[in-house]
């Protein structure tokens, strides 16, 4: 059994595989003040809560530095197991054809890796989370590059900071285009221009790249937009923690 988790600056997700199977995952809020020793409270508690799976690899996804180490460590107190923490250019199934391979996010990594391995090539991955980024994963099954824009949320604390009187807002689909007061027209221009903005990129990657290529989306606002955008041909949002499973399975330390 192997435990995967990706930390990504709003979530920490976990994730149990057993083969290739995912069993179980569960996320907690990627807080930058939690250290190692609560980290591990947290872990120990939910390995027993879902039965106290055997692990007997793991592998630990980040792009948020300061939270590396602290959770390294909690997961070799809890499972015994010396986690890998892969880099982005050491990945050895995977070529980074990008100017700097160093500065590209193991996630970005992890996703193109699954999209090839479990889907297809040429592949649009479009991962709507924190931050949006779409990795294009070209017919050779390499990462081909990323467009990073702003997330929902991003755009919703954005909105609100630069107007005095504008209100926080909770992030979902409004019940009309038009609102009829502040919170419900904010609400309508951070999910529709979010949409828009999504609908459009893919748009103009698919006319820039040519060719048919699988658009996936995934990442934590996936299930509230994939619907209104139209465009996907997979949801999978549990794909980042499926690329790193195979980004250890690649580094030769599966078990």
């Amino acid at each position: 059994m192997v435990l995967v988790v990706d930390i990504g600056n709003t979530d920490t997700k976990f994730g149990i595989f057993v083969d290739d199977e995912l069993k179980a995952r569960w996320a907690i809020h990627s807080d930058l003040n939690r250290d190692a020793d609560e980290h591990a409270v947290l872990l120990k508690a939910m390995l027993a809560h879902i039965g106290g799976y055997d692990i007997e690899a793991a592998i630990v996804g980040s792009v948020v530095p300061v939270l590396t180490g602290p959770v390294a460590a909690a997961v070799e107190d809890a499972t015994g197991c010396q986690p890998r923490i892969p880099e982005a250019d050491q990945v050895p199934s995977i070529k980074l054809e990008v100017d700097v391979p160093k500065q590209v996010g193991i996630d970005r990594v992890a996703n193109a890796l699954a999209a090839r391995e479990i889907y297809q090539a040429p592949a649009i991955v479009a991962d709507l989370g924190s931050v949006t980024t779409f990795d294009v994963v070209n017919a050779s099954g390499n990462l081909a590059g990323v467009v990073i824009a702003l997330g929902m949320r991003a755009s919703a604390q954005a909105l609100t900071a630069a107007g005095a009187q504008l209100p926080s807002v909770n992030l979902g689909r409004p019940a009309q285009l038009i609102g009829t007061n502040t919170k419900g027209s904010m609400k309508s221009g951070i999910f529709w221009g979010y949409v828009h903005m999504v609908r459009g990129m893919l748009e103009e990657l698919r006319l820039d790249l040519g060719g048919d290529y699988t658009t996936i989306a995934t990442g934590g606002q996936a299930p509230l937009v994939v619907g209104d955008v139209g465009m996907f041909d997979i949801v999978d949002t549990d794909l980042t923690l499926r690329g790193l499973l195979l980004i250890e399975k690649a580094c030769g330390r599966f078990i």
